[in-house]
């Protein structure tokens, strides 16, 4: 399921498209940061302002043009068709949140200065894809729309997302077996139960990450696993980067050590209080 970004770029201020008609032979994501512009494709126009979106699928047509000058970062990308969540791409715009993409542009600012950056944009295109895909879910079966019993299960996981999760103590409160609450899952979410929960989880791993206010241990933790070693292999596998690199990556490295030296200096103080006593 690989992800190969053609090519990234970023324009800022932009009364016009260089390109306004044509099709290219890779997808494109163009991130709006300011300013908006409208395009036709597949006889569908969309139009696309702040902090959204535009998808333009690889060897589609379509036309465009700037409404208001217009600030964004622009990937081209190639897809392993067999990508799970690559499928369910619509031309247009993504359906994540305008608040889920200030964090992403947020995210991407952090990015422009470092070199070698590549795979973390991978990492980003990976990420709007399957966010536009757990967005567009939400959109299309609105929670209301689940089963009951997958409401309750749903609401109980992210809501417990620090504890171990039991899939018994799951159709337990339910009321259904163990297969049928598995298989019920699958069946209105896409999602099987256990991929569901690490998505919640690592979200929320690299959202505590990027507030950098607590140590990797504690983010386990906060996350539901038992140790820093657990949690540091499976985010490493969720998003091809450890925990500390992810974040001196996208923090810096000298706000790292500020952030270690403050936890050693704190430490370091409550040490001595507590031998004075």
């Amino acid at each position: 399921m690989e992800i190969y970004q053609v090519f990234y770029n970023t324009f800022s201020r932009r009364g016009f498209f260089e390109m306004t008609n044509g099709q290219r032979p890779w997808d494109v994501f163009l991130v709006i940061t300011e300013g908006s512009f409208s395009f036709t494709l597949d006889g569908e126009t969309f139009t696309v302002e702040e902090n959204e979106i535009a998808y333009f699928p690889m060897n589609k047509y379509f036309e465009r043009q700037v409404t208001s000058p217009i600030s964004f970062h622009q990937f081209a990308f190639n897809t392993d068709p067999s990508h799970p969540y690559y499928a369910k791409l619509k031309a247009g715009k993504l359906s994540i949140p305008k608040k889920d993409v200030r964090r992403i542009i947020k995210d991407l600012e952090c990015l422009l200065h470092l070199p070698d950056i590549k795979d973390l944009h991978s990492h980003y295109i990976e990420h709007m894809i399957v966010q536009n895909y757990i967005h567009k879910r939400q959109h299309d079966i609105s929670p209301k729309g689940y089963p009951e019993s997958i409401v309750t299960v749903i609401q109980y996981m992210n809501e417990h997302l620090d504890e171990k999760i039991d899939v018994d103590v799951l159709a337990d409160l339910v009321h259904m077996s163990h297969v049928g609450l598995l298989k019920k899952f699958k069946q209105h979410t896409g999602h099987t139960l256990a991929h569901y929960l690490i998505m919640r989880r690592m979200s929320l791993a690299k959202q505590l990450l990027l507030e950098n206010t607590l140590r990797v241990n504690e983010i386990a933790l906060r996350c539901g696993y038992a140790n820093s070693y657990y949690f540091s292999n499976a985010f490493r596998e969720y998003y091809k980067v450890s925990p500390r690199k992810f974040r001196e990556i996208m923090l810096g490295e000298q706000t790292n050590k500020k952030f270690e030296h403050t936890h050693y200096r704190e430490n370091t103080q409550n040490n001595r209080s507590t031998e004075s006593k």
